[in-house]
């Protein structure tokens, strides 16, 4: 193997590894610490509804081109976890019909695969772990407070503590 063929080998590696434990939302990494995350939270987000230091909550925030009713974001051992979008709609068709849209939407971004629930309802997930095996989120469709909803889901990942 000649000098410029390795050394190419390795800064496509190394770019691969950065690339793969940042993931996250925008510019809010996994991983990341409460006062890190929170940070870049609210510089996307703008301040919250509510927040703990278990969970930061948001209502009707726009994501990927869509208005979401609920945000949340949740913290385990002081790292980020977890975050989820819930989207409520009057009729479980409806829901089913605007996941369909939100997947679109998502899949231009992230490589996301197909799959259904026992009832028929689909469901997609897509996007690498930050954890470099499973999924980075799911969109699903489910009930929520009487209604259906469609959620999209972010974790939540163990992180071992300041794995990062």
């Amino acid at each position: 193997m000649n000098f410029s063929f390795r050394t190419f080998l390795i800064v496509l590696s190394l770019a691969f590894a950065s690339v793969s434990n940042a993931q996250g939302i925008g510019n809010v990494q996994f991983g990341s610490t409460y006062e890190e995350a929170t940070a870049r939270i609210v510089e996307t987000f703008g301040h919250p509804a509510h927040a703990t230091s278990d969970e930061i909550v948001y209502n009707n925030k726009s994501f990927e081109g869509f208005r979401w009713n609920k945000v949340t974001f949740r913290f385990r051992n002081g790292q980020l976890c977890e975050a989820r979008f819930y989207k409520d709609h009057k009729s479980k068709w409806m829901a089913k019909t605007e996941l369909d849209s939100i997947a679109k939407n998502l899949s231009k971004k992230h490589a996301i695969s197909l799959d259904y629930e026992e009832d028929g309802t689909r469901f997609y997930a897509g996007g690498q772990s930050p954890l470099g095996i499973g999924r980075l989120f799911t969109v699903f469709v489910a009930p929520r407070n009487g209604h259906w909803s469609d959620q999209l889901r972010f974790g939540p990942f163990k992180f071992k503590t300041n794995q990062l």
